[in-house]
Formats: C-alpha cells, sequence, structure tokens
C-alpha cells in the first residue's frame, strides 16, 4: 500500500506540473485550449488525491471520507469532460458537444451533492480495505451511461481528427492521446465503477491510468514541438516532469522485481523511499554522465573523430573569452593530432611547443588563398617542409572570403588515410572555428 500511495501522490504532481506548464507556456492564440487541458489536469489530480486519502483512511479520520469520496465522483465527471473540451473547442460541434456533456455532468453533481446516496449508503473502514457500500439503483446505472457515452465521445473526436489532421507532428500526439484515453479509460470504467461492486482495493488504477496518460500526452506536445517552451523556467518543469516520470517507471519495475523475488512481498516505506531518491540522483546525474562519456569516447576513439561532440563544444565556445592556445589544444586532442597551430598575423598559438624560424613563419603565410575549398598546397617533399613535420595546412577565411590565418596540422594519432566522409568532417570543424577566431579578432579589426 505504501507505493501505491507513493505512486499515487507523485503521478498526481506530475500531472498538475503537466498542465500548468502546458497553460503558462501556450501560445496567445491557444491559451482558451490549453486553459481546458489545464482543467483537466487539477481534476484528475483531486480524483487521485481523493482516492489516495480513501485507500489509506483509518477510523480516526471517517467524518473527512465523506468529502473525499464525494470529491472521487464529482472530479471524475469533469476530467474527460474537460479532455473533450481540448480536443474540440476550437470546432462548432465541440462545443456543441462539449456544453451537453457539461450540463449533463453539472446535474448530475448537483443531485449527488444533493443527495450523495444515490451512489453509496455507507463507507467501510476496515484494515482489511477500505470500501463503499453501492447503492447499486437507477442514478448508478445512469451515472456510468454518462462515461459510457462521453468516453466514446472522445475517442471518436480524436480518431476524426487524427484522419483529417494535415500536421504530422499533430497526428501524432493525438495518437498518443487516442492510445492512451482508450486505455485508461477502459481501465477506469473497469476497476473504478464496474469492480468495486464486488472488490475495492483496485480503485487506484483508474488515476494512475489516467494520469499517465496525461503526462504521456504531455511528452507528446515536447516529442512533437505541438507546444514551444521559451521561458527558462518553463523548460526547468519540463525536465522534472520527465525526469521524475522515469523515475516512477523504475520503481514500478523495482516494485515488481522485488516481489517475484521474496513471494509477494513488498518493500518497506524507507526502501521505496531510499530507491526513489538515489534513482532520481541518478536521472539528474544523467546529463553530466552522458558529456563525459562523449568527452572520453570522443578522447580514446583514434581511429575518428567525434564530429557532434567537437562541433557541440566549439558551439558553446565563447570567441571573446577563448584563448587559442587552448582551442587549439582541444582541437589537438579530439582530432587526434599530434599538433595544432594557428598561424594569424605573424604569431603563432599552439596545442604544444613547435618551433618555427622567422622564413618558416613567411613561407607558411605566403601561401595565399587556396585554389578550391580551404587546403592550401605544400611540397611534402621539400627540405623545408619535412622539418616543419606537418600533414596540412587549411586557410582560414572570414565572412568575406578573405583569407586571414592559416591552421596547421602535424601529423595524425591515430588512422593515415582519410576518407572523403573524414575530409568532410575536418572541414566542417575548420570552418566553424575560422568563424570562431574571426569573431574573436573583430575589434582588432579596421
Amino acid at each position: 500500500m505504501q507505493l501505491i500511495v507513493i505512486l499515487l501522490v507523485t503521478v498526481s504532481i506530475l500531472t498538475i506540473l503537466s498542465g500548468a506548464t502546458v497553460f503558462f507556456g501556450a501560445k496567445k492564440g491557444e491559451r482558451l485550449k490549453s486553459f481546458w487541458f489545464f482543467v483537466a489536469t487539477i481534476f484528475a489530480t483531486v480524483w487521485t488525491i481523493s482516492i489516495c486519502l480513501f485507500l489509506r483512511a483509518t477510523p480516526d479520520t471517517t467524518l473527512n471520507m465523506v468529502w473525499h469520496t464525494n470529491w472521487t465522483y464529482i472530479s471524475a465527471v469533469f476530467i474527460d469532460i474537460a479532455l473533450l473540451a481540448y480536443i474540440s473547442w476550437q470546432e462548432k460541434y465541440g462545443k456543441l458537444v462539449t456544453s451537453f456533456f457539461v450540463v449533463f455532468g453539472l446535474i448530475l453533481t448537483a443531485i449527488f451533492v444533493n443527495s450523495p446516496s444515490l451512489l453509496y449508503t455507507d463507507i467501510i473502514i476496515e484494515k482489511a480495505g477500505n470500501s463503499l457500500v453501492t447503492n447499486i439503483g437507477p442514478f448508478y446505472f445512469t451515472y456510468i451511461g454518462f462515461f459510457c457515452l462521453l468516453v466514446p465521445a472522445v475517442i471518436i473526436t480524436l480518431f476524426k481528427q487524427i484522419i483529417n489532421s494535415t500536421s504530422i507532428k499533430k497526428r501524432g500526439g493525438d495518437l498518443v492521446l487516442l492510445i492512451g484515453f482508450a486505455v485508461s479509460g477502459t481501465t477506469s470504467l473497469i476497476f473504478n465503477l464496474i469492480l468495486p461492486l464486488w472488490r475495492w482495493d483496485l480503485i487506484w488504477l483508474g488515476p494512475l491510468a489516467i494520469s499517465t496518460t496525461i503526462i504521456a500526452f504531455y511528452y507528446s506536445i515536447l516529442r512533437y514541438r505541438i507546444l514551444n517552451l521559451y521561458s527558462t523556467w518553463l523548460k526547468i518543469l519540463s525536465y522534472i516532469v520527465i525526469i521524475t516520470s522515469l523515475a516512477v517507471v523504475y520503481m514500478v519495475i523495482f516494485s515488481i522485481v522485488f516481489a517475484a523475488m521474496f513471494r509477494g512481498a513488498t518493500p518497506s516505506t524507507e526502501v521505496i523511499i531510499l530507491n526513489f531518491i538515489m534513482i532520481l540522483i541518478v536521472l539528474l546525474l544523467l546529463p553530466a554522465m552522458n558529456e563525459l562519456g562523449m568527452f572520453i569516447r570522443s578522447l580514446i576513439s583514434n581511429q575518428q573523430i567525434d564530429t557532434a561532440y567537437v562541433i557541440k563544444k566549439l558551439v558553446k565556445t565563447t570567441p571573446r573569452q577563448t584563448s587559442l592556445n587552448e582551442l587549439a589544444s582541444f582541437l589537438a586532442e579530439h582530432m587526434h593530432y599530434k599538433y595544432i597551430g594557428f598561424l594569424i598575423d605573424n604569431q603563432i598559438y599552439s596545442s604544444s611547443p613547435h618551433e618555427f624560424t622567422a622564413e618558416e613563419v613567411k613561407m607558411v603565410s605566403k601561401l595565399g588563398k587556396p585554389e578550391n575549398g580551404i587546403w592550401q598546397r605544400i611540397n611534402e617533399e621539400s627540405p623545408e617542409w619535412q622539418h616543419l613535420d606537418l600533414s596540412a595546412i587549411a586557410a582560414l577565411k572570414d565572412v568575406n572570403d578573405k583569407v586571414y590565418g592559416q591552421m596547421m596540422l602535424g601529423k595524425p594519432t591515430g588512422k593515415t588515410n582519410f576518407s572523403r566522409q573524414d575530409l568532410v568532417q575536418i572541414e566542417t570543424i575548420i570552418n566553424i572555428v575560422s568563424v570562431i577566431i574571426d569573431s574573436k579578432n573583430q575589434p582588432n579589426k579596421k
């Protein structure tokens, strides 16, 4: 039961965060639509927490149980109505259908609040499990019939939108919501309305399924770029939602494995909380671990350049604060050359000490503009060039395609025969380096 409570509380928090992020992150023209999604997450959270409190209730809290129970029945009505409005409110038929169910739901709610005994006649609190004495009558079947109409209406509306949609992104998001809602709607109908006629211990599956669907749909909003998050704190909220969702998935798997290994036993609250905290720490460290893994892979892969990592680091480089010696050292390490140097305005910046005479500096600087691409022609058989111990020299060009310096490449530490793909990757990196150095030197140019 401890795990169930932790799961329900966690997913309810994630659900309300998802709704808030969608609402506050939506564009002005989509604010009304996102408001309905937010309303759905509010009622889903109320429903989940109410069921959680119902399951955890003790004889000392019997008086509060009436409110928890009533909110369970009321909030369930408006979750699906809000989702229907989110899906179809922009269409004329959507407004009509949604308005019908809003009126229908308000009538059911008003009748129920006035006479709760129409749905249940008693609340039973006991160690074996809390339950209700259901009043199986006309109102109970009307209540079930309401969902039997509403759930298909949501599914049909979604299906229609998927067929008529011209946007691949929107179609992908709607498909996630359709599959999730079909599963969660059926789960809620079975475990929260039909099965409670015999047993109540599985009513937590309904809110868990609905909340999971909402969180999955929120992920699809991010995945298919249905919503663009411009605010930093909204991006942070999204990161928290995704990381915590992964932690919940881990906890479910952990509990299943634990029960299988220890013959149905459940882990203690302390073990659950410790595992939850540890997996959160691991997930929060994933970006740093991924960065470290990319760094190590780029460093040790002598036979190929990890172009993605090198470009990623170069793009993050601040030109004005970049030391050219440090830049040369970074490129030598990750492009796997024994030496890389820059010759700019007769000044050499290099990855390691490499003595050049004044004549050699003059010889390199006089190579001029390459005839094709960035590579400058050198005479490798000449004793002067052999003394330099360089494998290639590339021209550094500014935005006007004017050569302002050279990038000198020493002997490679890995393979010596480069394919066309290798040369394209190297040229891409050198072009980015040219832009960085040009930006750095821009204030000094007249």
